[in-house]
């Protein structure tokens, strides 16, 4: 049986592919530099920096050198695996990743509960 071109399984399969990975691509806004798509691997990774914080956090005598080099490493991460949303494009972010330069105390505010990545959007 022949086959006729332009109909079959892959154009109805390539569209929804399209659309999945759309869905599964989560903003993230870095304070003072834009926002970024990242996918679900590279949220995972932000997570686990995320619950490191938090947990370092709850100490008295956490160091502000630490706290900054976690905060580096989780901006790193998102600009070396996430795409950069163009600055003309107005959406909301799922995830605001601060500055380097945040204070300890403003840090408690910002990673404390389930940190700055909402476990809804893990799933």
């Amino acid at each position: 049986m022949a086959r006729i071109k332009g109909k079959g399984k892959g154009k109805g399969k390539r569209g929804k592919r399209r659309k999945m990975v759309k869905e599964e691509r989560i903003v993230v806004r870095l304070m003072g530099e834009g926002q970024y798509y990242i996918d679900k691997d590279t949220l995972k990774e932000v997570n686990r920096i995320d619950n490191e914080m938090v947990k370092m956090l709850r100490d008295e005598r956490v160091d502000e050198h630490a706290v900054m080099e976690s905060i580096a490493a989780m901006r790193i991460l998102v600009k070396s695996k996430g795409k950069r949303v163009k600055d003309d494009i107005i959406i909301p972010s799922h995830i605001i990743i601060p500055a380097t330069d945040i204070t300890v105390e403003k840090a408690r505010e910002v990673f404390k509960g389930e940190g700055i990545v909402p476990e809804e959007i893990l799933g």
